[in-house]
């Protein structure tokens, strides 16, 4: 059973006004009558070959998510659980719930694990990716989607592709933070060098056997709150215990995991995408006027240009 994970949280501070801690990122919508979190779930969904998903985000954001569930033609066929963090503890946490919960779904259970704040406008590309993803994860493989650098981006992390594994798979050489302007020219005239996404695929026992070889602390914190939790489980959402969730580090699923595990691979991808990360990504993704300005909703345009 492939099921989609979508993580949904974070302020979006580049973003404010427009993206704040009341009304993340994830319920932005740019020029369009859907959010990115329902775009997300509108790409995601129909991969759910077991009828089921999970978004793991914030308590505070249930009703919102609720009405955005409804609000996607996407979800009507399939059961989307919500998990609901108490407090905000980073992607490795976020992961390691889902997995727990996916494992008492399914235990063979493949997770598509998906940050719901990503712009990708070509959904087909995306799914047919995403199926090659599923097969190198049900196979033991813990994949990561790596995106073909367009520009020498200095805002995003990089990961080095090594041997051609299977098909367009490639192993992971190293991972590398945000370069220098420099070293971004030199990534992108290499070729062997693709941006890490943060959409990952892999079986949640594989990832759970990770965790414990890697982050066993953070596992056995999260393995905790969720057995002190899952009484409370419904079909609709299940609400994780406030204490002994904080007590997970926070830390993401980069360095928890993806950066010390065996068996990491990663898969390239040539869709357009991007993470919405500023003020100039939204305006990237807008159609300008006649004097360069991009706008969402009515406004007022006295003597601007390229605004």
């Amino acid at each position: 059973m492939l099921i989609p994970v979508v993580l949904s949280g974070g302020a979006g501070t580049r973003l404010w006004p427009v993206s704040r801690e009341a009304f993340p990122k994830p319920f932005m919508k740019l020029g369009g009558a859907s959010s990115l979190l329902q775009r997300t779930l509108e790409r995601a969904l129909p991969l759910a070959d077991g009828g089921r998903a999970a978004i793991v985000t914030n308590r505070e954001y249930f009703f919102k998510t609720r009405e955005e569930i409804d609000g996607c033609a996407g979800a009507r066929d399939v059961r989307v659980t919500q998990l609901l963090e108490p407090v905000g503890r980073n992607t490795a946490p976020a992961v390691a719930l889902a997995a727990l919960w996916a494992s008492a779904v399914d235990p063979d259970a493949v997770l598509l694990v998906l940050p719901a704040d990503h712009l990708i406008p070509d959904a087909d590309a995306f799914r047919e990716v995403a199926r090659q993803a599923t097969e190198l994860a049900a196979a033991g493989s813990i994949v990561l989607f790596g995106i073909r650098p367009s520009a020498p981006e200095t805002g995003f992390g990089y990961i080095e592709m090594g041997d051609v594994l299977s098909g367009e798979a490639r192993a992971v050489r190293r991972f590398v933070e945000k370069p220098d302007a420099a070293l971004a020219v030199q990534f992108l005239a290499g070729g062997g060098f693709v941006w890490n996404s943060g959409m990952f695929c892999f079986r949640a026992q594989t990832i759970l056997e990770a965790m414990q070889a890697h982050a066993p602390e953070l596992l056995a914190a999260a393995h905790a709150a969720w057995e002190a939790s899952r009484a409370d489980a419904s079909d609709e959402k299940l609400a994780i215990a406030e204490q002994l969730f904080a007590a997970c580090p926070e830390i993401s699923i980069d360095y928890a995991v993806m950066e010390k595990a065996d068996g990491v691979v990663v898969l390239p991808a040539a869709f357009h995408w991007s993470d919405i990360g500023s003020w100039k990504a939204v305006s990237e993704e807008l159609e300008p006027d006649a004097d360069g300005n991009t706008t969402v909703g009515e406004t007022l345009l006295q003597g601007a240009e390229n605004t």
